[in-house]
């Protein structure tokens, strides 16, 4: 009897919990499709992945208020309606169709498994492209617009011309129509690194994924070419860099000087809350500013200099209209307006520098606005706004082309003197040449063939651990080391994660030797895989001195001892200390120990 009253309470809780997740999946889903449009499964999980506890607090709070609560309260109204658990657990698979459906799962997975040749046809590795720069060296201004797209430039879809001043530049300047936004791209992270790459952002299944610190270390992009040929790099945004690790990406691919939110504010002291924006961070009036000081800087270095910055203003859900800027509509047509006429009074500012002679500038939605556009959501084929000021290269008598995001790096490369062969660059063609771009090439295909699986790309994030130790100095014996900081100077790789330091390697020079053995002590946290155990081999100078088999039963942190002999030790006292786990993950936290604290002694 008891027995059975237990499974009963078994089955009514997991009914109940199961029932909880699927309502609780459908309207987080409802509610990112009124925010941000579509989603798509792989879109989700590399925002995961990527980082999303910098989102802004009220975001997260109206995430809780519109999904958990009438999840929660839906839960409980079937549950006092239907005593049978087996029309519970239907209603939490029929809840689930929708999100499966909508964020093309299915897809993702046949996909996932279904290898392209796309790459190994088409791309040019700019590692080994022979790119010739002109002997004057141009400065290089690129200034991304949060969600900007050409249309709103169109009275016909926005009422009026919401955008007089890029579209005045559009017309003088160099301006291409055309444009074909990519699926699963339409985020920042994304737009960027294909501008700047010409490759999409995928999801990569990597099992040798052992560089914590490098965001995808095997691909290279224009900035790189142009840091290795001499110029100096800046990168500014108002936002957080820590959000979809956009600072790692700029650090990782060629950018001198990255400044992100938190950045911007230590180092100009900007602690009042008349510089915030958006929840994202730092308005636009604000950024320009402080772009202002930083071009008058580094324009007076005898080097050739590429600027990047991207606004803020104008990212959704909450935009932020500056306070100088009218209020005619009351709706985000203000908004587009005012960062409309900021960014044409900051063209109009680089103008009058003395730099501006030698200086290209490039003006660039990032992706159009995510999802439907609210000002025309019967609109399909929207354009990102796109304008190429001062270029050494002439217009092109075609202008109106089927091109992607892919196409602007070589585009940029060479409205700034740089000669390569065909125009190619990644997957991407320069815009400037007549040769077809691969949407005009491979139309509706292309977005297909991207979903596919490819080793070319996977090795995008792939590097050999071929490394030199740190071997820093050990202070003495019996130090405990328990800061993070010191903690990754010992470290040849390390990822900051729980309040951790998660590394595989560890090197030292030690103290000098004055026994037979000596002992590291450690404690540290491990991540357990579905198998629940985990086995480690620990070599001292690739000598194998111990094997830890764990189990998930294991309290945590744990701590262990190794005795390491010092016969093993050369007369230069280097210690190299590898973690060696099986059934690595594909993060810092699978392969790696989370340390907490050590001690030789």
């Amino acid at each position: 009897m008891v027995q059975t009253k237990m499974k009963k309470i078994l089955s009514d809780v997991f009914s109940l919990m199961l029932l909880f997740l699927s309502f609780t999946i459908l309207f987080a889903l409802i509610k990112t499709n009124l925010l941000w449009g579509d989603v798509y499964f792989e879109q989700i999980l590399l925002n995961l992945s990527h980082g999303l506890i910098n989102i802004g607090k009220n975001i997260v709070w109206d995430y809780l208020l519109w999904t958990v609560l009438p999840a929660a309260i839906l839960c409980i109204v079937c549950a006092l309606l239907i005593n049978k658990n087996r029309w519970l657990i239907v209603i939490s698979f029929l809840c689930l169709i929708y999100p499966v459906y909508k964020v093309q799962l299915i897809p993702f997975l046949i996909y996932q498994n279904t290898p392209t040749s796309l790459y190994e046809d088409e791309y040019a590795n700019p590692a080994e492209i022979d790119f010739q720069f002109p002997e004057n060296k141009r400065n290089l201004i690129v200034l991304y617009m949060e969600s900007m797209e050409k249309d709103y430039a169109n009275p016909k879809l926005a009422g009026e011309n919401l955008l007089p001043n890029l579209s005045r530049l559009a017309a003088e300047n160099i301006s291409f129509d055309g444009y074909h936004q990519l699926q699963n791209q339409d985020y920042t992270i994304a737009g960027m690194l294909t501008s700047l790459c010409s490759v999409p952002f995928r999801l990569i299944k990597n099992k040798n994924y052992t560089t914590y610190n490098n965001f995808m270390p095997g691909l290279v992009c224009y900035p790189e070419i142009l840091k290795k040929n001499g110029y100096k790099t800046y990168f500014m945004k108002g936002a957080t860099l820590d959000f979809t690790r956009t600072g790692m990406f700029f650090n990782n691919h060629g950018f001198d000087d990255v400044k992100g939110h938190d950045e911007l504010k230590k180092r100009y002291g900007l602690e009042h809350q008349k510089y915030q924006g958006t929840s994202w961070g730092l308005n636009d009036r604000t950024l320009y500013e402080l772009a202002k000081q930083r071009l008058k800087k580094i324009s007076r270095q005898p080097e050739p200099f590429l600027f990047s910055m991207l606004t803020l203003d104008t990212h959704g859900p909450d935009i932020y209209l500056d306070k100088q800027c009218a209020k005619l509509y009351n709706d985000s047509r203000d908004v587009i307006m005012c960062a409309d006429k900021m960014m044409g009074a900051f063209v109009e500012w680089i103008k009058q520098q003395d730099f501006y002679e030698n200086t290209t500038i490039v003006i660039l939605g990032d992706h159009i606005k995510t999802g439907k556009n609210d000002l025309y959501p019967q609109h399909k084929n929207r354009e990102i706004v796109n304008i190429i000021l001062n270029p050494v290269i002439s217009k092109p008598k075609e202008i109106k082309r089927s091109w992607t995001l892919f196409d602007m790096a070589p585009t940029i490369l060479q409205a700034i003197g740089i000669d390569f062969p065909n125009g190619k660059f990644g997957l991407g063609q320069s815009l400037f040449l007549p040769e077809a771009t691969l949407q005009e090439k491979l139309k509706r295909n292309l977005d297909i063939e991207l979903m596919k699986s490819s080793k070319v790309y996977d090795a995008f994030n792939t590097i050999e651990t071929t490394f030199e130790p740190l071997y820093n100095p050990y202070p003495q014996w019996g130090v405990l080391i328990n800061n993070a900081e010191q903690i990754r100077s010992y470290a040849s790789f390390s990822d900051n994660i729980f309040n951790l330091v998660w590394v595989d390697t560890f090197s030292f020079t030690l103290p000098k030797l004055e026994k037979d053995d000596f002992t590291f002590d450690v404690w540290f946290k491990i991540l357990f895989m579905k198998n629940k155990q985990r086995t480690i081999e620990i070599f001292a100078n690739n000598h194998l001195i111990d094997t830890w088999n764990l189990t998930d039963q294991v309290k945590q942190p744990i701590h262990k001892k190794l005795t390491i002999p010092s016969k093993i030790i050369g007369d230069e006292r280097k210690l190299l200390l590898e973690f060696r786990l099986q059934d690595a993950g594909y993060t810092a936290i699978g392969i790696g120990l989370g340390i907490q604290k050590f001690v030789l002694q």
